[in-house]
Order: C-alpha cells, then structure tokens, then sequence
C-alpha cells in the first residue's frame, strides 16, 4: 500500500500540532519564569507568619497548679499559645475570649485544638485561674518555671504582649500571628490547616 507525500505531509503537520498544543503551556510557564521573576506569584495566603523552618518545641519547665511537670503539653493537638504577663489586664483578657471565639467557630474540629496560656510565674498562674478559668473552660494555664534563658519567653522570641503562637500536634512551632488578631484571618489559616493535616 503507497501512502501519498500529500497525506504523510498532513499527518505529520497534525503530529507536529498536537506536540505543540501539548508543550507550549509548559515552555510558556518556563519561559515567563525564568525571564520574568517580577510576574511570579510572590504572595502566600497564610495571614499568620510562618515559622521557615518550623521549630521545635524544647522542654519547658511548665507547672500545673498542683505543681506537676505539664509533660506532652504540645503533643497530639494543634495548640494556640498566648504567654501572659503578671496579671491578664483587658487586653490580655479581649484577646482570650477572641481565641476562644475562634475554636468555637471552627465546629467539629474545635476538639482538635488547645489553649495554652503560661503565666511567668505560679504567682501569676494562680491570679490567672482566678480571673480566667470561669471565663475559658477548657484552658491549659500553667506556670513558666525554667531557668533564665530557658523559658518559654525566651523560645518564642516573647516581647509583643498581643501575640499569639501556633504550635503543631509533632511539638513543632509553626506560625507567630503578631499585633492584634484578626478572628477571620485565624480561623481561615486554622480551618485550612486541619483540613490538610492528617494529625491531631
């Protein structure tokens, strides 16, 4: 059977089409990014900080108010942690009842979440059951009780009074939300990390 040059032209010009309609997304996509960095995606759509590379968590002297080690604290849950100071004043208490809204909203999950507040001192964490316990069912208070440079202060980099921290079920430090909180913002990154996360 003799094929003819005008049929064997038109098959390979068909080939050569579909070659071309199969590559050129790719050689476009390499072309624009190597040859045009200012147009690639530089943008995340976490609102919090991300912590690169993510760390973890040391053992921290952390008291129970019966004066027990408060071992695994940060382990098989996702945790919000909020470092308090002497007394929980109106801010520290507005961002609480934030953080507790925010659980709250995240429905079947909210089991899957904790809330850490470590007081500087046993002082300080007896004053904070006091005031908050009513108030916050369901959240861990426990004393900082490590040594000078060992504290969770020192860990978390602590200085902004309005921070929140974001540790994963592994212990790892994972995202600092700095400044005032903005409950959408926080419940889109933790709705967004328990969806894809198949821990805690």
């Amino acid at each position: 059977m003799t094929v003819r040059p005008d049929a064997l032209r038109r098959s390979r010009l068909t080939l050569v089409m579909l070659g071309t309609l199969f590559f050129a997304p790719f050689i476009a996509a390499w072309v624009v990014y190597t040859f045009f960095p200012d147009v690639r995606p530089s943008g995340t759509t976490n609102h919090g900080q991300l912590i690169t590379p993510a760390k973890p968590v040391p053992t921290l002297m952390l008291k129970n108010s019966d004066g027990s080690v408060a071992d695994g604290l940060f382990r098989e849950k996702w945790s919000l942690v909020v470092l308090g100071a002497a007394t929980c004043d109106e801010t520290c208490a507005e961002r609480l009842v934030l953080i507790r809204q925010v659980r709250l909203a995240l429905g079947k999950d909210l089991s899957r979440l904790v809330r850490i507040y470590i007081a500087p001192d046993a002082a300080a964490r007896a004053d904070a059951e006091q005031r908050l316990a009513d108030k916050h069912p369901g959240l861990r208070i426990v004393a900082d009780d490590g040594a000078l440079g060992q504290r969770a202060s020192d860990f978390f980099q602590g200085g902004d009074a309005l921070a929140a921290y974001l540790v994963d079920p592994n212990g790892n430090w994972l995202m600092l939300y700095s400044g005032p909180l903005e409950p959408k913002d926080l419940l889109s990154d933790l709705k967004k990390l328990l969806r894809l996360s198949s821990i805690g």
